[in-house]
């Protein structure tokens, strides 16, 4: 029986060790006002210098990936709470050949909600999301 949940274990560890080394990774470089600064997505931690806040650098989750096609997305929930600087959940998504949309949520559920009537362009601070254009280096 203890063996059994011992493989069980290193079997998540592994899976979610793989899902880690297969996460969108890089540097994204924003200009402007409010956006200039960058994001780091590295294998273990995301960290976000903006002209007006500074995220990280904490651990994260992946919760949601796609990498496949000309349009690869990945959304990254920032599990360090004492560094998160307002914001819950980062999401990465490239829009076209140089371009990169980076929006950062202030809860997991403003993050989940962020399609639905209500949400989207709500004056409601806790449904603002930060969001930047950006490029991959």
């Amino acid at each position: 029986m203890q063996v059994g949940r011992l493989l069980i274990a290193v079997s998540l560890l592994a899976a979610q060790s793989a899902m880690a080394a297969d996460a969108l990774t890089g540097t994204f470089r924003g200009d402007g006002r409010a956006c200039y600064g960058a994001l780091f997505v590295r294998p273990k931690t995301i960290e976000w210098n903006a002209s007006f806040f500074k995220c990280g650098p904490a651990r994260y989750k992946v919760i949601e990936q796609d990498l496949s096609g000309d349009h690869p997305r990945a959304a990254f929930k920032i599990e360090d709470h004492r560094k998160r600087c307002g914001l819950a959940v980062i999401e990465v998504s490239r829009y076209s050949e140089f371009s990169w949309s980076v929006k950062g949520y202030p809860t997991m559920e403003a993050y989940q909600k962020r399609e639905e009537p209500g949400w989207k362009d709500s004056a409601d601070p806790a449904r603002q999301i930060a969001l930047c254009g950006m490029r991959k280096e």
